[in-house]
């Protein structure tokens, strides 16, 4: 029998090569979640803990650090429910129930912590109670039921009135129930208390641009540009303006 060239026999060696290095598609079906550690006060949580871990899925858990700024994020999960859990020097732990799509553009997950009170602070608060009650609150987020975390958040406010950081979190959620009014009026409470607050005022401002009163988002953004030009809330500011301006 007559040898194959040996420019041929190379040539299928290499193609041989790339497709033993090419994943079989089933290995290339998982997902990415990212999120975001704060206090009840919305100040970024370093170094937090994030666990995700779902039974049924293969590999079934996963380990993240929130970075300075409080993200995080997981690649490489089985689509599913899995248990999403953070955790902090200082902080109750808290865990969260979050549905995972095949997807890189999973919702983030937005979790809040409560800081382990000491003698004097938060008197006569249930902390791990209003721990749990958050996580409930962030875990309906996570899963876009805007009505059940909305009516979580107004819970938590109820009994816990001091908490009024709460707001920012209830007007979020109004915003993507496109409860506009509901959403005004929660930012415009914590703006009752620190009128200074960027992350209130983005979130007005934001809300007024869905409503198309474009005139009003674009002064309340304004607002929060002139506090501090350099936070993450000026930025985003900035750049819905320069979206309304175009």
């Amino acid at each position: 029998m007559k040898p194959f060239p040996r420019p041929l026999l190379a040539f299928a060696a290499a193609c041989w090569a790339v497709f033993a290095v090419v994943p079989p598609a089933s290995a290339q079906l998982v997902g990415r979640l990212t999120g975001s550690v704060k206090t009840v006060t919305g100040q970024a949580v370093k170094a937090a803990t994030i666990r995700a871990v779902n039974p049924s899925a293969i590999p079934s858990e996963f380990t993240a650090t929130s970075d300075p700024k409080g993200e995080w994020a997981i690649l490489g999960l089985r689509g599913g429910l899995w248990e999403v859990t953070v955790s902090a020097p200082g902080f109750e732990s808290s865990t969260v129930a979050v549905r995972v799509a095949i997807s890189m553009n999973n919702p983030k997950v937005e979790i809040t912590l409560v800081g382990v009170p000491v003698k004097g602070t938060m008197d006569g608060v249930d902390t791990k109670k209003l721990q749990a009650s958050l996580s409930a609150a962030d875990s309906l987020m996570a899963q876009e039921k805007w009505d059940e975390a909305a009516a979580e958040y107004r819970s938590i406010l109820a009994s816990t009135p001091a908490l009024d950081s709460v707001n920012l979190a209830l007007g979020r959620a109004l915003l993507m129930k496109k409860d506009y009014a509901g959403a005004a009026a929660a930012f415009g409470e914590l703006l009752k208390k620190d009128a200074r607050s960027q992350k209130a005022l983005l979130g007005l401002g934001r809300t007024q641009r869905e409503q198309g009163d474009r005139a009003a988002a674009i002064a309340t953004l304004e607002k929060v540009v002139a506090i501090d030009g350099a936070s993450s809330e000026a930025r985003e500011a900035r750049a819905m303006i320069d979206e309304m301006r175009k």
